[in-house]
């Protein structure tokens, strides 16, 4: 499943500064099964298929930045989140960008830490 966002609207749009060279394709965020894993990856498991078995690998969010909407999308590591099975593709890949912005805002770039409070006003949109 794949998201779509506020800043793939904007590329889309023209008014990014400095989108990637055409063609490309959009997307920052999905939501999938692990096929494959490169080399010195062990944190996630792969989908195998054989004859009279199969095993799905992990579930999983990734934020492969422009790519999401591939087929398929290689990902470092590092921008790939396990999902826990409750949770669906479609809202995980719907959710993984506004999280990650609301995050960075308050703790990274905003210092809320235990006993702060913060007041949001006028907020809309995903975040």
């Amino acid at each position: 499943n794949y998201g779509l966002n506020f800043q793939d609207l904007m590329v889309r749009q023209g008014v990014i500064d400095s989108p990637p060279k055409t063609p490309f394709i959009l997307g920052f965020e999905c939501a999938g099964e692990v096929e494959e894993v490169g080399e010195g990856v062990e944190d996630f498991k792969v989908n195998i298929s054989i004859p009279s078995y199969s095993f799905a690998g992990d579930r999983v969010v990734a934020l492969p930045e422009y790519r999401a909407w591939a087929e398929l999308a290689a990902v470092p590591s590092r921008y790939v989140f396990k999902i826990p099975a409750d949770l669906s593709y479609l809202d995980a890949a719907a959710m993984a960008m506004n999280y990650l912005v609301a995050y960075i805002l308050l703790f990274e770039l905003g210092g809320l830490t235990p006993g702060k409070s913060v007041l949001v006003h006028s907020a809309g949109g995903g975040v």
